[in-house]
């Protein structure tokens, strides 16, 4: 019989805090997210840090390639190193659209009002603006390789990148049933070795933008096909760590969070934690039904 990670017992699903990654998570950012919350309510001093940082990612950053991408295709080719597609895919339109519909995912999780899951609420944010971001990355990259390759290979190695994709979640969500269920339906890798590879792409990475910064500033001249490889292979390696990133450490955090919502008492009972605590005053406002039942199992005791 298969199992499905969604549908664990609260017993199995307190299984998960034994993996490495929910634990560094739990330790190192969610737990230092909660004193930016007062009774369920957001602090002002959150409320102004998360104003400044959506005028600096999602007004100003994202739009500023916005800019460089209409810049680039104003441009005259001959001032240009690497050619660029005629048509460019990365527009205003696109750029306006993914605003308006990360505006949409904000407030959408607005309506979780639990307190112990508002960290996670936060973070989600920051995750979906990470994902628009190497979207409006991607789209930048493929202006520039179109003209340098073709369509037939661009199109191999998307589907490259989504098999790579789907192989990693697979090994997750193997690696979770066997950590839930103690079932080994498959070979998986150890979160230890994840962890290499993780740490390794993000070397690789880094020292690839030193050297090409490096490489600029050296009298040698390259190919516009090497320049372009060289920014193909960067773009390849960034997107496969996102991956992983998003597979391997943030999904089961989230799917941690999936179960503290499903079996929220049970969890409160095991975390110790006083209804307030728990839910904060704003969300025990509007039901009150908790608090009833909680009188109600003193009386009976």
């Amino acid at each position: 019989m298969k199992k499905s990670i969604f549908k664990a017992s609260f017993e199995e699903s307190l299984n998960l805090e034994d993996d490495g990654l929910v634990q560094y998570q739990n330790k190192d950012v969610f737990s230092r997210l909660e004193p930016y919350y007062k009774q369920g309510k957001p602090t002002i001093k959150l409320h102004l840090q998360s104003l400044l940082m959506t005028l600096l990612g999602p007004i100003f950053i994202n739009f500023m390639f916005l800019v460089f991408s209409l810049f680039l295709h104003d441009s005259d080719p001959k001032d240009l190193t690497l050619a660029i597609s005629k048509y460019p895919l990365l527009t205003a339109d696109v750029y306006l659209v993914s605003f308006l519909i990360w505006i949409f995912i904000i407030l959408i999780a607005k309506g979780i009002k639990r307190a112990y899951l508002l960290p996670y609420r936060l973070h989600f944010h920051v995750l979906t603006y990470l994902i628009w971001f190497c979207l409006e990355f991607n789209l930048l990259v493929i202006d520039v390789a179109l003209p340098t390759l073709t369509n037939w290979i661009m199109l191999v190695l998307f589907v490259l990148l989504v098999l790579s994709g789907l192989l990693m979640l697979r090994l997750e969500i193997s690696s979770l049933k066997n950590l839930m269920y103690d079932v080994n339906s498959a070979p998986i890798l150890p979160n230890r070795l994840v962890k290499k590879l993780m740490t390794f792409g993000s070397g690789f990475l880094g020292f690839a933008v030193i050297l090409n910064i490096l490489l600029r500033r050296l009298p040698i001249t390259f190919s516009t096909l090497v320049e372009g490889v060289g920014l193909l292979g960067m773009w390849i390696i960034l997107n496969l760590i996102m991956m992983a990133f998003l597979i391997f450490m943030e999904f089961p955090c989230y799917l941690h969070a999936y179960y503290k919502w499903k079996y929220s008492e049970e969890y409160r009972d095991f975390e110790g934690k006083s209804l307030e605590e728990w839910y904060g005053k704003r969300y025990l406002k509007k039901h009150k039904e908790l608090l009833e039942a909680k009188n109600e199992e003193k009386i009976n005791l």
